[in-house]
């Protein structure tokens, strides 16, 4: 019994979702008619008509070739009432076949303005970027610099100005798990929160573990509070004093602060990057290091910082010697110097 209207409700939510498709609704018009059109011309040409050489397979061919208004001419009417029914025939094949097209154009229209307003539903995104900030541009301009095959979503409460391409943006509440969901967040790898408002920060800090325990979560900090209470739910902060100090550096070191903007955009001839230390680099020098990127790599680096991982403590070792030698799980901050080119 149990089984019986499990079944049903199975099939009753099939019709359901059935009737909300147009395009299925035709389809199902289309081949009713043809079936209805194939039989009358079977009875007026063939039952009681002169083309007792034709099948009811033949009929149902010349259906769908007459309503499809393509007319090869190769079985055509003989009989009056055969004419009235070919007449019919076409005049409905082009009546569905223009409901379909009609139909099929405000799929695509519906799907287009959606996706220009921001409520469509991305799946598989790698990496998720919440805010509307300056500063959210920038880091999707830097990670498509850097990450070029990851899928990037932008979630936004209002619709961008512009949109960088290849990134696909969602327009909703940022408190809403649905915005979020939306956006694919509860399958990605990443995701970057960039909001000036503290308490909105951690807010989407916190629904954004709800929904994705396995992601890396990096939010702006806007208070010395706010990065703390970051750093105790384990997600990363990036404090905004950063820019502050930048800012003053204009004033007594302009150069040093000229250089920290290049060093940390992909875009200029240096680039601060992290080196993961595989099985290739362990155990060799900072100086053999240097040079396998060299050769291989086919660019120049300088090593600034090895950040080593000891009894669950991390240590930050500036780099004053190249003769150190490099441990497994050890990671190495440094410039990437690139090539330029000559004037």
């Amino acid at each position: 019994m149990i089984f019986t209207i499990n079944f049903i409700l199975k099939i009753s939510a099939l019709f359901k979702r059935i009737l909300r498709n147009k395009i299925i609704i035709i389809l199902i018009m289309f081949c009713v008619i043809a079936l209805i059109n194939s039989f009358l011309f079977y009875y007026f040409e063939v039952l009681i008509g002169p083309q007792k050489n034709l099948s009811y397979v033949h009929c149902f061919y010349w259906a769908i070739v007459t309503m499809a208004t393509v007319g090869y001419g190769d079985i055509v009417p003989q009989t009056v009432e055969g004419y009235i029914v070919t007449a019919l025939a076409i005049v409905l094949g082009i009546s569905i076949f223009t409901l379909l097209i009609s139909s099929l154009a405000e799929i695509f229209l519906n799907k287009s303005m959606r996706k220009y307003y921001g409520l469509i539903k991305v799946k598989n995104a790698d990496i998720v970027v919440i805010g509307g900030t300056e500063i959210c541009r920038e880091v999707i301009d830097e990670l498509k610099l850097n990450v070029k095959d990851s899928k990037m979503t932008w979630v936004l409460e209002s619709q961008p100005r512009s949109v960088p391409e290849d990134i696909e943006f969602v327009v909703g509440n940022l408190n809403d798990e649905e915005t979020l969901k939306r956006a694919g967040i509860e399958k990605a790898d990443n995701i970057i929160i960039c909001t000036f408002d503290d308490s909105l920060s951690i807010h989407l800090a916190l629904l954004s573990k709800k929904l994705n325990k396995n992601a890396k979560i990096t939010a702006l900090a806007i208070s010395k509070k706010t990065e703390e209470l970051l750093n105790e739910i384990n997600v990363n902060s990036i404090p905004l004093r950063i820019i502050g100090r930048t800012l003053a550096s204009t004033v007594f070191e302009p150069s040093v602060a000229e250089f920290i903007e290049e060093a940390t955009s992909a875009k200029g001839i240096v680039d601060l990057i992290e080196i993961d230390v595989d099985k290739n680099l362990v155990d060799k020098t900072l100086k053999e290091i240097i040079e396998v990127f060299k050769d291989k790599k086919k660019y120049k680096i300088r090593p600034l910082m090895i950040v080593r991982k000891e009894y669950n403590t991390i240590k930050r070792i500036p780099v004053t010697d190249e003769e150190i030698k490099i441990s497994k799980e050890d990671k190495i901050v440094a410039l990437k110097i690139k090539e330029q080119t000559k004037q």
